[in-house]
């Protein structure tokens, strides 16, 4: 349990901020709805970098979500773990990087592709990014 102010703080000004504490609240409540069906992962590699998602980037990843077309998921690709963008239609699915460096990947009938997961919230050193795409 973190406290958490409920005051506007413009940058550069200093405010005695704890004079307007108001509650306290658990992180885990406020980036974890679903605690039995999530979990985090770290990612490494550039292919989701303008998605936010540097190298050693935390990912909340939540089993429960039903994965939806421009979602960020965590996919399983013939055994192989990678984190892309899903985009579906009637007639294909395919994972998208979020670097122009790499090539989508077209699904084939003969490969095997699970979804794990959807990524709700990333963790970085610098900055968490909650709702990704949701």
């Amino acid at each position: 349990m973190i406290p958490v102010y409920r005051i506007s703080v413009p940058a550069g000004f200093p405010s005695p901020a704890l004079d307007y504490t108001e509650e306290r609240i658990s992180l885990d409540k406020e980036f974890v709805p679903n605690p039995l069906s999530t979990f985090m992962v770290e990612c490494t590699g550039d292919s989701m970098i303008n998605a936010f998602i540097p190298p050693g980037a935390r990912l909340l990843v939540d089993r429960s979500l039903t994965p939806k077309n421009g979602d960020i998921v965590l996919a399983e690709l013939d055994g192989e773990f990678t984190v892309k963008f899903l985009k579906k239609n009637e007639f294909r699915c395919w994972l998208v990087p979020a670097n122009p460096k790499y090539r989508e990947i077209s699904i084939r009938g003969e490969q095997t592709l699970k979804v794990w997961g959807v990524v709700t919230t990333i963790i970085t050193e610098t900055k968490i990014v909650r709702g990704c795409m949701r």
